[in-house]
This record gives structure tokens, sequence and C-alpha cells, in this order.
């Protein structure tokens, strides 16, 4: 696809050095209308048609006008300048979704949240639902992009379930974020390559369903280099403690270092080529110790050792489903992980012992899998992982200083193995179930690893896999990834 004629936004974005508008007393409107424009020139484009018929005039009030008009003193000056420069595609030919997240801008007889507001006890007129959702795929009626004009804030609900999730709003503010915090991130999908766009027509890279133009792939290239990159990081802040303790005087970069496994030893244990599982594994470097957290350790080199790890990838399956991958089992190899029934984390049914007399092991080595994922199925997460313990977290307690939590600052299910940093319900979209990414959390690791809240020794980062029991404590903060996608 031909992105020249699309606008440049570069410079909006948000990022570290870009950061999002730090106060909360209006919305930005001319920075959103840029971020929005953009998404809808880049899906008006994937169609194949042409820029020039994409009209700047056609807008909410344009196109609702004395409705729209309305209902004007009832919003933010900010908001209804957003809504004055915020593009409209026209509705013929067929619109195309804003979004995969996002159907279009809501009309005015849908503008105002009444009903959210009243049942938290939000102010009048401040909670809106500015963006209607893809009902249907993903999204339900009630759900959306909710903004709230007190705060200048927004997050997404795919549903009117997640609602208790993230409002009131000042008893969640974590989970709302500004406006152009969440089309940044939207965009930054895209340029990813997890959500891609094409003609409404042209079939899926795996014949998954396509929200309009919009596509959603199981993983990118992107993120495996991404992967990669916090997987050094990682090594790097470790190999940084590890070394000076060593005094044989080993280098701390190898000039040719070797991966953490050869293709051989992935073939020998039927490891999907290609998958997320494979590229990552095949391309990250083996550093010069064995633990990479407490009590996890790096995946044997031997193709036999490995392959013996490995109790999914030899399973019938669906063409389309991805099985898990154990990339980092425990020390102690004989601790096991029960995944019976809804213990499991694997959505995909083909890895789920749902009876006594599955071929599905509902007992698997403990550690850390890759995710399993059907790949024509949508908002899945080939890249994401599962922590999976041998024992339970307590999560709830009863206490309010203690218990592992999930990113959302709800309390892991009590019972649980495998729900330690994950999301819970995404703010900036997304299905409650998907998996964390495996790059968040090695960066995640990291910080633990350079604030010192966890010891480094000459074999690696100390402790043991109860290690990750302190979750379950008031040191419960340091085992929580902040909100994103």
């Amino acid at each position: 696809m031909d992105l020249s004629p699309l606008p440049n936004v570069d410079g909006l974005l948000v990022t570290a050095d870009n950061p999002a508008r730090a106060d909360s007393l209006e919305l930005d409107y001319e920075r959103c209308a840029a971020l929005h424009n953009y998404l809808v020139h880049y899906a008006w484009i994937s169609e194949g048609r042409a820029p020039a018929d994409l009209h700047d005039n056609n807008t909410f009030f344009t196109t609702y006008g004395a409705a729209a008009e309305a209902l004007r003193p009832r919003l933010h000056p900010s908001v209804a300048a957003f809504l004055s420069a915020a593009i409209l595609p026209p509705a013929d030919p067929e619109r195309a979704p804003f979004f995969w997240w996002a159907s279009e801008l809501s009309d005015p007889d849908y503008l105002f949240a009444d009903q959210a507001a009243d049942l938290f006890d939000e102010p009048a007129d401040s909670l809106l639902c500015l963006y209607f959702p893809n009902v249907g795929q993903g999204g339900e009626f009630g759900g959306g992009l909710f903004y709230h004009q007190g705060c200048h804030r927004a997050a997404v609900f795919m549903h009117i379930d997640d609602y208790d999730y993230a409002l009131p709003v000042e008893a969640h503010p974590p989970l709302w974020h500004p406006l152009e915090t969440v089309l940044s991130n939207w965009i930054d999908l895209v340029r990813l390559g997890k959500i891609v766009a094409s003609p409404r027509d042209a079939p899926a890279l795996f014949d998954s369903e396509k929200i309009g133009p919009w596509e959603w792939r199981p993983y990118s290239e992107a993120q495996v280099a991404a992967c990669v990159c916090a997987w050094d990081r990682l090594c790097d802040a470790i190999e940084a403690r590890v070394v000076p303790l060593l005094l044989a005087g080993a280098t701390a970069n190898a000039v040719d270092p070797e991966p953490l496994l050869t293709p051989s030893a992935l073939d020998a244990a039927s490891i999907t080529n290609p998958s997320f599982a494979r590229d990552f594994l095949s391309r990250a470097r083996r550093p010069q110790f064995r633990y990479i957290a407490p009590g996890l350790v790096l995946p044997p080199t031997d193709a036999s050792e490995f392959s013996a790890l490995q109790l999914f990838t030899r399973l019938p399956r669906d063409p389309q489903a991805i099985p898990p991958v154990c990339l980092f089992p425990t020390a102690r190899g004989e601790l096991q992980a029960d995944l019976t029934g809804s213990l499991s984390p694997f959505l995909c049914d083909n890895f789920r012992a749902m009876s006594a007399d599955s071929a599905v092991p509902s007992r698997v080595p403990a550690g850390l899998y890759s995710e399993s994922v059907e790949r024509n199925a949508y908002d899945n997460a080939e890249e994401g992982f599962r922590l999976l313990l041998p024992y339970s977290l307590e999560g709830d307690i009863g206490d309010a200083n203690a218990g592992a939590r999930k990113s959302d600052g709800s309390f892991v299910g009590t019972g649980t193995v495998a729900e330690l940093f994950q999301h819970g319900y995404k703010p900036l979209g997304g299905d409650y179930y998907r998996a964390q990414r495996l790059e968040r959390l090695l960066d995640h690791w990291r910080k633990l690893v350079d604030e010192d809240i966890w010891s480094v020794g000459p074999q690696g980062v100390e402790g043991t896999i109860d290690t990750f029991r302190q979750a379950d404590t008031a040191h419960w903060r340091d085992y929580v990834i902040s909100p994103t996608w």
C-alpha cells in the first residue's frame, strides 16, 4: 500500500520523549483530531480509495446538523473543537470501520453515556461514548471508547461488563489515559504490524475474520525483534552484575553468541515453523548465566532434554492452532503446574484437558510458556506468555495491602496458577483474556534486577520459584506490569 498520501503525524504520536498533555484541563483537540484523521485516511486508502475523495469538511457537526448542534452546550469547548475537526468518512460507499476496536464516532443519540454515568454516580454529562464499538466482533452494545469531560481522560470498554474495572473514574485513575495516548497506541499497533489494513474483500493471512479493512495478526516480525531487544536488555542487566563475580576473566559480550536453541533442537521438539516462540528462541542469544528469574533457568541446549519439556507440541490440533512452548523451565524440573479444567490458562481447546481421559496433560512442567493461539481467531497474542507456577496464588485475602494483582489492579483468581503478570481489563482496547506480551515481562524483570529487588549471583538471578509467592504479600506491586495494550 502506498502510504505517501497519508498525513505526517510522527511529531504528534505520544512517546516517552513526546508525552501526552500533562494537565487535565481540556482535551488536546488539535493533536487528537490529527491522530484521528490519520487513521481515517489510513483505512480509506487501504481500501483503494482516492485520497481526494475524502473530504476534510465532513465532520460530526456537518454530518448530523441540528441534532449535533443541540448538544454543543453540553460539550466541553475542547471536545466540541475535536468533533469539529475530526473527519467522518462518507457513508456511501459503505463507511469503513474507524479501527479494530472502534466502529465510528458516536452519533448524537448515543454520544452521552448517561446510563453509565448514573450507575457510577459520575456528574451529569461527564461521560461520553466518543466512539462506537464494533458490535459482534469483540465489542458489544454499551461498550466503546469512553471520554470523561471532567478529567479529560479516555478508556475503552469492550462491553458493559467492563465498566466495573474502570468506573468510577476517581477510583481507577491508572486505567484512564489522555485521548492522544489511546489514539497513538492504535497507530503504533498498525505500524508494528499487529493490526494491518487491506481491501475488505482481500483474504486475511490466516483466513481470520476482518473488520472492514482491518485485520488482526497473531504476531509480527517487529514484535519478534522488539522481544529480542528486551531479552538483550535483561541479559545485559544480569551480566553487568554476574561478570564482576566471575574471577575467571570471561568477557561480558561474546563476539558471535549462540542462540538459545538451534534449529535442529527446535525441529526435534516439533516447534511450529514459523512461530513467535521459534523465532524468539532461535534469535535470542544464550547469555553467560543460568538463571533468568528466581527459580527459572535457560532452556537446555540438548535437543532431547528440551524436547522432553514440550508436552503440547505433538498433540493433535487444528490447522491454525499453535501450541504453548515451555521457554524457561524451573531449576527443579520435577516441579509441575496443575492445569486441571479451569486452571488451564490456554484458551485454545486443543490444549485444555477437559476430561479425565483427555490426551492433553493436566500436569505439566512448571515454568514460563509461550501463549497458545488459534491464528484465525481475533485479538490473540502469539507473542504472549503464561507463567505456570507449581503452586496457586491466593489473590484477594481480605487485606488491601496484600494479594497478587493483575495490571488492572484486580486480584488474581484465588487458587489460580497462571495469572501472575497478566493484564486483566485492557483500557486501550482488547479482550480481557488476551495474554500479556513476553516483551513486557522481560522488561519488567529487568526493572526488578536494576532496582535490586532481585539479587544476582554468579549463576544469575538468585532465589527459587517460591520467590514469586511474594506477589501475595505487601510486595505485590513488584509483580504487576503497568497497564498497556
